[in-house]
């Protein structure tokens, strides 16, 4: 996902047009510029709803799949997706991702405040690398996380999720 998202922040026109794309609910359009930018991503899964994308990726097991998304809380707002917005998440979320994807160890640590429902433990672990005033939730939601951003003049919560799909 770090390249989609540096994709977003380098490039407004390109944050555009996949913001313009979910908002559409064209799932082809967005699976066309994800294919671009993340062309070896092996995809379970991939949707849209207009307020949001979600995307399932194949790990080997015994991981299985993580989801990864952003999205405005359901039932909050239809066909509504903001550009600056995923821009600004996307800058916001790029030191985290990046830094679980190289620390083996940190992703663990992680992994074991999610596993023990360890919220505070979790808010230590990313506030280090989550930085946004609009930043106003870190929550353990099933087998992963979600970070909540509220900005100003809008009453719409967006979400960037992080979840194991566990696998049976």
């Amino acid at each position: 996902m770090l390249p989609l998202y540096r994709e977003f922040v380098k490039s407004r026109r390109y944050a555009e047009r996949w913001s313009r794309a979910v908002r559409e609910a064209d799932l082809d359009t967005l699976l066309r510029m994800f294919r671009k930018q993340v062309p070896n991503a092996q995809l379970n899964s991939f949707s849209t709803n207009g307020i949001g994308f979600f995307v399932d990726l194949i790990f080997a097991g015994p991981v299985g799949h993580y989801t990864n998304a952003t999205t405005i809380i359901p039932g909050m707002a239809q066909f509504t997706f903001s550009t600056p917005v995923l821009r600004h998440i996307s800058a916001t979320v790029i030191p985290l991702y990046r830094k679980l994807a190289a620390s083996r160890l940190f992703a663990r640590h992680v992994a074991e405040a999610i596993n023990r429902n360890n919220e505070e433990k979790l808010k230590r672990l990313l506030r280090h690398y989550v930085k946004s005033r609009f930043l106003v939730g870190i929550n353990i939601q099933d087998s992963g996380f979600y970070l909540s951003f509220k900005f100003p003049g809008s009453r719409l919560i967006y979400r960037n999720q992080f979840f194991l799909d566990k696998v049976p």
